[in-house]
């Protein structure tokens, strides 16, 4: 029995601490800290540096002015036109037919072989205007949809051969179907689209006209019944055609000595040059007239049109708003400094023996503008060799000195290509709520394909980046 409790005695060891184990403990320790702490806090991104612009706009509403008149039905009955909207018609050419019964049309429909096949070229223009209208549709634009209906069905007329008035008369005239056959009175742009302010004339503006919730436009369809007298197509007969829009006394000081604009057409995206000319309306307003020389035949059917005007479109490097930060430095007016053997710095006073002299001192300047040089802080205040606050400049002649001290921040943000955070200096030349664009080629600035920390916020100067 004695024995049996010996040996138990013997297998009971008290717990002991390893080493071994401590130090693994702490290792997995750390390794579970680090990889909580990687996965849980801010990621700090980088940003490359690229070249871009940024464009600043204005938008308005203006109402379109041309040499135009609206021509009426000679008769009433079915219309159908040979020309599409916004082709350029000579004097004396067909224009449409007035079907007075309704036979033309129910005949056609039964003999399509009066018509011809489209070729690849009709083909193609009819997948232009469908591809041309996709790029430009926009939702606000709904109605557009009908005046391309239209387009497609004067297309399809012009390129079926219905233009051909021999080959329909003689075609026709077997069946005794009647028809007219209408010609313009003159050479000019047609529309299909007519509101009314064909007449529209500059003595004639007044800001009602830009809030005319009562504005109604008709186009007529081909096919539609039309009366005779009323307004069927209009005529544009100059290629020169006018935007006017009203302006604020902001906008008077602004554009009252500029000759020349450039614009944006919101629908279409496009962009073009205009002629400015400011006139006073009927209501004793201030309005702006844009003579363009482009796009009329795009906007024949067009009153109001949204635009923007370009006031300022600027190149150089962009970069995001939030890569943006700001250094103090010492400033030190421009009139101090001195470059004594090739080198740039400043006549610094000190004693000497009891004596005051001026030594010079070599000076690493980081901007210099107008007023004033721009010079680092430096980090260790003891450092004799660079300028500290309290130290006292004289300038090479007379008894005018100035004491270091007051200091002025610079925009920047931290480069980090070598691994860790160095501020570069900035210029900034235009910016908006997210992108700032800045001059290229600056002393210790930024280059194309720079590395920059994207939020300057979250790291400080000399701070270590792992990329």
């Amino acid at each position: 029995m004695a024995a049996k409790k010996q040996n138990s005695a013997k297998k009971r060891k008290p717990f002991s601490i390893n080493v071994g184990m401590i130090i693994f403990l702490i290792i997995f320790l750390y390794i579970v800290f680090s990889v909580h702490s990687y996965f849980t806090r801010e990621q700090i991104r980088f940003y490359e540096v690229v070249e871009g612009s940024l464009v600043r706009q204005k938008s308005y509403t203006g109402i379109v002015l041309r040499e135009e008149k609206a021509v009426n039905a000679e008769s009433s009955g079915y219309i159908h036109f040979y020309i599409q909207e916004g082709r350029r018609v000579a004097a004396n050419s067909s224009v449409y037919t007035i079907d007075e019964t309704g036979a033309l049309e129910k005949y056609l429909t039964e003999h399509p072989e009066l018509t011809q096949e489209f070729g690849k070229e009709e083909l193609s223009a009819l997948r232009y205007q469908l591809s041309a209208f996709s790029r430009h549709f926009r939702d606000r634009s709904f109605s557009e949809l009908y005046n391309l209906k239209s387009e497609l069905d004067t297309s399809v007329m012009e390129y079926s051969g219905m233009g051909d008035a021999g080959k329909l008369e003689t075609a026709l005239s077997q069946m005794n179907i009647s028809y007219r056959q209408v010609r313009s009175p003159e050479a000019g742009v047609l529309s299909y689209t007519v509101d009314g302010y064909e007449t529209l004339g500059e003595e004639q503006i007044e800001a009602g006209l830009f809030h005319n919730e009562s504005y109604q436009k008709r186009t007529t369809r081909p096919g539609s019944l039309v009366e005779g007298g009323t307004p069927v197509y209009k005529l544009i007969t100059s290629p020169e055609w006018s935007l006017v829009f009203p302006l604020s006394e902001e906008d008077r000081a602004k554009y009252q000595d500029v000759k020349r604009l450039k614009i944006h057409f919101l629908n279409s995206g496009e962009t073009t040059e205009a002629e400015l000319r400011l006139f006073t309306g009927k209501d004793r307003q201030l309005y702006g007239r844009l003579l363009l020389h482009s796009f009329m035949e795009r906007y024949a059917s067009a009153r109001y049109l949204d635009f923007e005007i370009v006031t300022s479109d600027r190149s150089g490097l962009k970069i995001p708003l939030s890569a943006v930060t700001e250094k103090e430095f010492y400033v030190i007016p421009k009139d101090f400094l001195r470059i004594q053997d090739g080198a740039a710095g400043f006549l610094r006073q000190t004693l000497r023996d009891g004596n005051a002299v001026s030594e010079f001192v070599e000076t690493e300047i980081y901007r210099i503008d107008e007023q004033f040089c721009y010079l680092n802080i430096p980090a260790n205040p003891e450092n004799t060799s660079s300028l500290k606050t309290g130290d006292v400049l004289r300038k090479d002649s007379g008894s005018q000195s100035y004491s270091v001290g007051p200091t002025k921040p610079l925009q920047g943000v931290y480069n980090i290509n070598k691994g860790y955070c160095i501020f570069r200096q900035v210029i900034p030349m235009e910016q908006n709520e997210t992108y700032m664009i800045v001059e290229p080629n600056t002393d210790y600035g930024i280059s194309v394909y720079d590395h920059i920390v994207l939020n300057a916020s979250m790291v400080e100067e000399g701070e270590l980046i792992y990329q």
